[in-house]
Parts: structure tokens; sequence; C-alpha cells
């Protein structure tokens, strides 16, 4: 399976600012659908899609209309699911590599945080955080591959 991310705009078949019923629908491509929310505490609504050793969430922060995506990696090295970006597999090219791609196709780069950087042209951040025991990057000790990506509707780095 392949889970294709197009910041700003979503991670197809899911849409920014699609409608909280399309957005189910959508997401069952994934796999099994399951909807968290409103809670008590919090009004933001999730659909987690998960799938064979992956999940991915939708965030409808106003209950109604997507407003981000978050994709975690899959959790075996051996899984068939890819997530792209421009035919570049998000997790399982290394980090610096990839933000490196990104900084040749033109966008910029927000790396203060070096756990968390940010694409800012295309709404994006990713992540370098995780429990589990992977691989890690000789210079900074963080994991090697990114182990999430949010695509938001507007800019995280502001």
């Amino acid at each position: 399976m392949e889970i294709i991310l197009d910041p700003p705009n979503g991670v197809l078949p899911v849409r920014m600012g699609m409608p909280f019923a399309e957005a189910v629908q959508a997401a069952s491509s994934w796999g099994e659908v399951r909807v968290v929310g409103p809670l008590e505490h919090n009004p933001t609504v999730k659909i987690q899609a998960m799938g064979d050793g992956f999940d991915v969430i939708v965030i409808l922060r106003d209950q109604e209309t997507v407003n981000a995506v978050d994709v975690s990696a899959p959790e075996e090295e051996e899984s068939d699911v890819r997530v792209l970006w421009r035919g570049n597999d998000v997790f399982r090219t290394p980090a610096r590599e990839l933000l490196k791609i990104f900084s040749a196709a033109g966008y910029e780069i927000d790396d203060s945080r070096p756990e968390e950087p940010v694409v800012r042209d295309l709404t994006i951040v990713f992540s370098r955080e995780t429990s589990q025991e992977v691989p890690v990057d000789p210079e900074d000790g963080l994991p090697l591959y990114f182990t999430a990506a949010l695509v938001s509707h507007e800019n995280p780095a502001f």
C-alpha cells in the first residue's frame, strides 16, 4: 500500500477541509476506522485508520472539516506500506537526506528543533521521536529515520 503525502492539500485520499463523513469514507481506504471524540475536555474529533502495523489519524479540530493528518511510520521494517512524497519514501530515507531533498526542491526547512523539523512552505512537520529501539543518527543521537509526519492546513512554524 502507498500513502501519498500531498502537503498542504492533505494525505491522499483525505484532503484539508474535507467534511467529516467524506473523511471517514476516505480514511477507510487505509484500514479499519474508528472515531474518537469530541470529548468533554477536548472538542477535537479524530478519525483513526489502522492497518497492519501502522496508523493514520485524521484531525478535525472544529468537528466538521479536516485540519490535519498525522501519519505514523510502519512498525515493521518489512512492511509493504510506503509513505511517499514525490516518490521519496519519507520513513525509509534517512531524516537528514530527506530534509536535503526538500531543500533541493526549494522548500525552507526550520530545523531549530531537530526532533521535529518543519518544512515551512508545505505545512508539514516530521518527528524523530520514538520509544522503540531504532537505528540512531551518529551525529545527533536521534532516530535515523522519521517516525511520523503531520500535514496541516496551516503552517505549523508560525
